[in-house]
């Protein structure tokens, strides 16, 4: 029985580690709040492309502004901002402060809003953004919170085996 218990230990052990590595290899890659600036201005130019990785991007150039923005089809209302969103409008944009100014990055936007006069403008908000583009990730997590609680209860289940029955030496001449 007690043989049992540490191939538990084994078990419940690797369960942990695994537990930990899927958690830590699945923390979203998204900046806080507050890291975002709103940046205002009149769209001039929409671009389609695709990205290095294969997914859709809508890129925003604006008046008076060298850099581009890039809108990216994992996000929520992609379709809308590709097919309504229109050239010569006033959108406001999230965008992350270090990245905003240097034109040869082309930031993601986290945050969406078209003011348009005559009908109601595209909204995208970043909470929006947020829970689109990490439920994947949270969904590892989740299986990661699971798979390291079972691998502790398995732990704790092989210190009880190995206190509830005890040790008996054999005879080695026997």
């Amino acid at each position: 029985m007690r043989l049992f218990a540490a191939w538990l230990y084994f078990l419940g052990g690797v369960a942990l580690v695994g537990g930990i590595i899927i958690y830590a290899t699945n923390i979203p890659n998204v900046p806080d709040r507050d890291d975002l600036v709103e940046f205002k201005g009149f769209v001039v130019a929409i671009q389609l492309q695709k990205d290095f990785d294969g997914t859709d991007v809508v890129f925003l150039k604006y008046r008076d502004h060298e850099q581009r923005f890039r809108y990216i089809s994992t996000y929520p209302l992609y379709v809308e901002v590709r097919d309504r969103l229109g050239i010569y409008r006033d959108v406001d944009i999230l965008v992350e402060k270090d990245k905003l100014g240097d034109p040869s990055v082309s930031p993601k936007i986290w945050g969406l809003v078209e003011h348009d006069p005559l009908h109601e403008g595209t909204v995208v908000t970043y909470d929006e953004i947020y829970e689109e583009t990490t439920e994947t990730d949270r969904a590892w997590q989740n299986v990661a919170l699971y798979m390291g609680g079972a691998g502790l209860l398995v732990i704790v289940l092989a210190y009880a085996i190995r206190r509830a029955v005890p040790y008996r030496p054999t005879d080695p001449s026997v």
